[in-house]
């Protein structure tokens, strides 16, 4: 079988190697946004000469497109809690989500540079976080009609608007507490949002 590992990543060094590059890749792009990280200075703190990094991430959109990928791995673990939960329980768990999202700062603030950046259609990142938006407004509008149809909430209410409703208050509660810097609680704020809708979308 062809060994179709990505560069660098066959031996522990390799590996060690690449990881230490895309956490400085992370760091900077959320701290100066994607334009504003040099590959020059994400090598420098990755500890790495540019020949080195360029070794592993030939272009800058392969080290962000693969520190994406990272990131959709560790959210993807985050996720499994609620994977197998369905309809009011997964509603429930999301009221979590913004503990979550407070418990991995750097990720949290890389979504938001990058999302901020790459909001003109035709660019590979921009059709990735259409995707997710997407994915992720369709497991909430799926839940809400799964809760409806159990007889958990109201049978009239409207699972796409709802869901997206519940997406625009994480990432508005997202950004209000990147700019506060912490001041604005994502953790209480989305506990109170998601109690909130449930108790007004209960059944009567």
């Amino acid at each position: 079988m062809t060994d179709v590992s990505p560069p660098g990543t066959r031996q522990p060094r390799g590996r060690a190697r690449r990881a230490s590059v895309l956490e400085a890749a992370r760091r900077l792009f959320s701290s100066q946004g994607f334009k504003g990280a040099s590959l020059v200075a994400i090598a420098q703190e990755a500890g790495l000469t540019d020949a080195g990094l360029l070794y592993h991430f030939p272009t800058k959109n392969d080290l962000l497109l693969a520190v994406i990928a990272e990131g959709d791995r560790e959210q993807d673990e985050t996720l499994a809690q609620v994977r197998d939960a369905r309809g009011l329980p997964l509603l429930l768990r999301m009221a979590e989500f913004g503990a979550d999202l407070e418990a991995d700062p750097v990720l949290t603030a890389l979504d938001v540079t990058l999302s901020a950046e790459h909001l003109q259609t035709g660019s590979e990142i921009n059709a990735y976080f259409v995707r997710r938006y997407d994915n992720f407004r369709a497991m909430l509008a799926e839940a809400l009609r799964e809760a409806a149809q159990a007889g958990d909430l109201r049978a009239d209410l409207d699972p796409e608007v709802e869901a997206a409703n519940m997406t625009a208050v994480l990432d508005g509660l997202r950004l209000q507490w990147l700019l506060s810097g912490g001041g604005v609680s994502m953790a209480q704020g989305m506990r109170a949002y998601v109690h909130g809708a449930i108790e007004r979308l209960s059944a009567p």
